[in-house]
């Protein structure tokens, strides 16, 4: 029983580790993306898998910023509003909800973006989880720009074209999702549009974040990690 106390404590820590806790972001995020969404509307999710994917993402979000006590209880407020938000509009419904749902997922991804960024080029030993940070911090940006997408396909439903024999949920979300990394990694199979000036505004800054962040900031910190090894 003591052996087994001293590993639930041990992986505790580990857990809180905001080093290790990136990379248990970067793995929820890649579910998220890869394994929930694209079973969005299906009756095997229901949409329930994402929630509780995202409501996981909230409270990994708030283990993996800095220690400093105030930026973790200023992230966790809004990740406690995110999380109130979406589960209301989960339980719901109706568009005005809906859009604040989605205003809270932008609000706690980019205040999350930047504190996962500010602690992955701290100073100090470059380490794995730093990589695994910086690419889960990528991986953020991705999520801040499908929800904005969202955001204005809910208040402007023409604003994105679809191709023939695409299938659209409703609302779009993996869609969008799925949109939003295809421009972040400037892929652009174009079989969905963006027609509204802000959504093709917003298209054109990820498309350029999605070329400078891995060249610059993720190169720099492998080769930071390769020269202290």
């Amino acid at each position: 029983m003591s052996r087994y106390r001293i590993l639930l404590s041990s992986g505790w820590r580990s857990w809180r580790d905001p080093d290790h806790s990136l990379a248990a972001l970067l793995l929820l995020l890649l579910l998220y993306i890869l394994v929930f969404t694209p079973m969005y509307g299906s009756p095997i999710s229901g949409g329930g898998l994402i929630s509780v994917a995202f409501s996981l993402i909230l409270l990994t979000g708030v283990l993996a910023t800095a220690q400093n006590h105030m930026i973790r209880i200023g992230i966790a407020s809004i990740a406690l509003i995110a999380f109130m938000a979406h589960w209301l509009h989960f339980v719901t419904g109706g568009p005005v909800l809906h859009l604040i749902d989605t205003t809270g997922a932008i609000l706690f991804f980019s205040t999350q973006a930047y504190f996962t960024v500010q602690r992955v080029f701290r100073a100090g030993n470059i380490n794995v989880y730093r990589i695994l940070g910086a690419i889960a911090g990528y991986l953020i940006i991705g999520m801040i720009f499908a929800n904005a997408y969202l955001f204005i396909s809910l208040l402007s439903p023409d604003a994105f074209r679809f191709a023939p024999g695409v299938k659209i949920n409703e609302p779009p979300l993996p869609e969008l999702v799925y949109f939003a990394f295809v421009t972040l990694t400037t892929v652009g199979y174009g079989d969905i549009t963006p027609l509204h000036p802000f959504a093709r505004s917003l298209v054109s800054i990820e498309a350029l974040i999605g070329q400078l962040y891995p060249a610059i900031l993720i190169a720099r910190l492998v080769t930071l990690y390769r020269r202290e090894a």
